[in-house]
């Protein structure tokens, strides 16, 4: 905490002169416009990228940003595919399975070095072999790998009757938790506490095993490209400017997290949101970010060979049918200052 104190009594003195140097370079003229798809519009998760746009980072790096968000029953994913967007954030085992379906997209940074997904039980299942004979929600569509390779590891069936997990394939929110019909369900650690505060159930007690923590965890929020636009070099260096620009506001959420609080705050979705609940989702967040490794954006080759491994191996159904070729470029990365 101390250290996190320090460090926003130096954030003026460390992002002034950075701003008012990339403010002087910029040239309106000269910016380019992206549309960025993101998972959700403004929340913890995203924060870092609003505030990069409130405070002008954008602008200053020379790129006009739209920041977009999927409508109902879609993802980011869908608007790059459909050309609808230049760049998306998205979890890496839904790109992936996209790419493998014919959609090129290509990972061009990561956001999130830290897994967050989590799966949150009753009380009742003190321990992970307490999940024989109870039924368990789990996403699909591409994320299902980490449930499986957990319940392998554990020796359990997952294909239901007596002394196996029984899956139930569960839609994003609580109801089959609310209306008893899963002892368990799946969500992220950084949306549980707000999730379960909204529906009024008590989240002190529940248990929660995240798949970092038993390590069966696939990367999540990541920055995607189409592959045809990293062949012309001056869409890599506007991909790049924007990834320096989020950088900043992300790395503004890090050293003043009240930066992050305020911004939430203001929005009337968060306005009567527990300021202890919020505040502890934006430092999730942060803890997903891990700045303290470096900037945000390289990739780490151990943790995408162990996604990919995961969603070709974990699941009955595998997530992949073969290793992806040409899914990840560090072009954007290396363009950056």
């Amino acid at each position: 905490m101390l250290r996190r104190i320090f460090l926003f009594g130096l954030a003026s003195l460390v992002l002034a002169p950075l701003i008012l140097a990339q403010e002087a370079l910029a040239d309106p003229e000269q910016s380019v416009a992206l549309t960025v798809a993101l998972p959700e519009g403004l929340s913890p998760r995203t924060v870092g990228f609003y505030l990069a746009q409130e405070k002008g980072y954008f602008v200053a790096a020379g790129v006009a940003v739209t920041l977009t968000a999927p409508g109902a029953d879609r993802r980011s994913i869908d608007a790059l595919a459909q050309a609808k967007a230049d760049l998306a954030v998205e979890l890496m085992p839904i790109a992936l399975k996209r790419r493998e379906a014919g959609d090129k997209l290509v990972h061009v940074a990561q956001i999130f070095r830290k897994a967050g997904m989590e799966v949150v039980c009753r009380p009742s299942i003190a321990e992970p072999a307490d999940l024989k004979n109870h039924v368990v929600g789990v996403w699909f569509g591409g994320l299902e790998s980490s449930f499986y390779a957990w319940i392998a590891g554990l020796a359990l069936n997952p294909f239901g009757g007596p002394g196996s997990v029984t899956v139930l394939r569960q839609n994003y929110g609580l109801q089959s938790f609310q209306r008893f019909q899963s002892d368990c369900i799946t969500t992220f650690n950084y949306a549980a506490p707000l999730d379960f505060a909204a529906a009024k159930i008590a989240f002190d007690g529940l248990k929660t095993y995240g798949y970092q923590e038993i390590g069966q965890a696939t990367l999540e929020d990541g920055l995607y490209a189409r592959e045809a636009d990293l062949a012309q070099p001056e869409r890599v260096a506007a991909f790049a400017r924007f990834l320096e620009a989020a950088r900043r506001g992300w790395q503004l959420a890090h050293i003043s997290p009240k930066a992050a609080f305020d911004l939430l705050r203001a929005d009337p979705k968060f306005a009567a949101v527990d300021p202890i609940l919020l505040r502890q989702a934006i430092d999730t967040v942060d803890d997903l970010l891990d700045l303290e490794k470096g900037p945000m954006g390289k990739l780490d080759p151990d943790a995408y060979d162990r996604t990919v491994n995961l969603l070709l191996t974990a699941a009955p159904d595998p997530v992949l049918t073969r290793a992806p070729a040409g899914a990840a470029s560090d072009a954007v990365v290396k363009a950056t200052r």
